[in-house]
């Protein structure tokens, strides 16, 4: 019984060390490229997996993305930058309500690393 029971709590303890790993893995996005639109794609993907429950939450962050892109578009890239940290901004509010924390802090990463490419 008790090497049961050990052997149930090593599996469950490897699992906890391995969630991290697979949840990381499931985030579907291109970091290959950072841009808008690799972004935006990454929150269509967080809506779609579940790790942003509201349809508002993700159309406001698809709204500020656009606006994002549309401001380059036009050659705005400081307007750009300043619509990505608004979108940094809600990411942040909404984490641990309508954004599972994980991903919030994946999004954050992602949004961080477009305004770096931006901003070079």
């Amino acid at each position: 019984m008790k090497r049961g029971l050990l052997v149930f709590m090593a599996v469950a303890l490897s699992l906890l060390a391995v969630s991290p790993a697979l949840a990381q893995e499931d985030m579907g996005c291109a970091h290959e490229v950072a841009t808008i639109a690799s972004l935006r794609e990454c929150v269509v993907h967080a809506r779609e997996m579940g790790h942003i429950d509201s349809d508002r939450v993700a159309q406001n962050l698809l709204k500020k993305l656009d606006k994002a892109q549309a401001y380059l578009d036009r050659g705005k890239v400081e307007k750009a930058i300043d619509k990505l940290e608004d979108f940094v901004e809600q990411v942040e509010e909404q984490s641990g309500r309508h954004i599972d924390p994980m991903h919030a802090e994946h999004l954050i990463e992602h949004a961080q690393m477009v305004i770096t490419a931006l901003d070079d």
